[in-house]
């Protein structure tokens, strides 16, 4: 077993990982949308973000599972397993308390929706999508062809910092400037923390459930809900969340500190029939 063939698509680095990001992206988004329109037409007035995430989890399991088949001759073990499933949460508790109260703060400022069940379909879309997009699949594949803590730090980096940026578009939706620029640079620091877990790890669920619940809490909000989930400004409970985004830095860097190098290396080795 081992990496013997070759990959017109996926043996080219950051290529591939920007590649199967917009696939993933394109596939869940359209996958999302017709799960929406058939879930209208069954239950009239169903909400269409909510609708959508459900198509969108679908999807991105799918993309997962049929990443694994096309690479099982070479022992790939796939990335939704158990590994270290504890520990991942162990690492990412203090942030994900600190981000659990300002969200709280926020309601308390803002109006809580009280619209549960939505606000959790609807945070399946950035929790399988958005991890499988711009950590699970692209990063597990850039694993596949690392040969060093070089390798492994620009991936960690080129991850987190595209994971921010893509959330300056918040502009296009309607969101302040300001305020999305703030969303953009947090979310650097929150794509900081699920890399080094999903790396330190091999397993995304970990991050997936954590992503979900972070923004599970956030659409619970009634300045979210009235708006679509488009930050129109901040309060304390932002704040805070930042604040948890500083945490996230710091425990990813602690995590992916260079003395762990060998250790990610040899887990994703073995990870890819090594």
């Amino acid at each position: 077993m081992g990496r013997k063939a070759e990959h017109a698509v996926f043996d080219h680095g950051l290529v591939s990982y920007f590649l199967i990001g917009f696939c993933v992206m394109a596939v869940t988004s359209m996958c999302g949308l017709i799960t929406a329109i058939i879930l209208r037409i069954i239950i009239p007035g169903f909400d269409t973000n909510a609708a959508s995430g459900v198509g969108a989890a679908i999807s991105s399991l799918a993309i997962a599972l049929a990443f694994r088949l096309y690479f099982a001759k070479e022992g790939y073990k796939g990335i939704l397993n158990g590994n270290r499933f504890f520990w991942s949460f162990l690492m990412m508790l203090p942030f994900l308390v600190v981000h659990y109260t300002g969200s709280v703060m926020s309601w308390r400022e803002f109006g809580f929706s009280g619209k549960i069940l939505i606000a959790l379909l609807t945070a399946l879309t950035p929790g399988f999508v958005e991890e499988m997009a711009f950590r699970g699949l692209g990063v597990a594949n850039f694993m596949r062809t690392a040969k060093s803590g070089k390798d492994i730090r620009l991936i960690f980096w080129v991850s987190s910092v595209v994971f921010g940026l893509v959330h300056i578009m918040n502009i296009n939706a309607g969101g302040a400037v300001i305020a999305s620029l703030i969303q953009s640079v947090y979310a650097i620091g929150v794509g900081m923390l699920f890399c080094a877990v999903y790396l330190r790890s091999g397993n995304l669920l970990p991050t997936i459930i954590a992503h979900m619940s972070v923004d599970f809490m956030e659409f619970l909000r009634g300045d979210l809900e009235a708006s679509g989930g488009t930050m129109t400004g901040l309060g304390t409970g932002d704040w805070v969340t930042i604040g948890a985004s500083a945490v996230a830095v710091v425990i990813s860097l602690i995590l992916m500190n260079k003395k762990h190098e060998g250790e990610i290396m040899a887990l994703w080795n073995k990870k890819w029939g090594q």
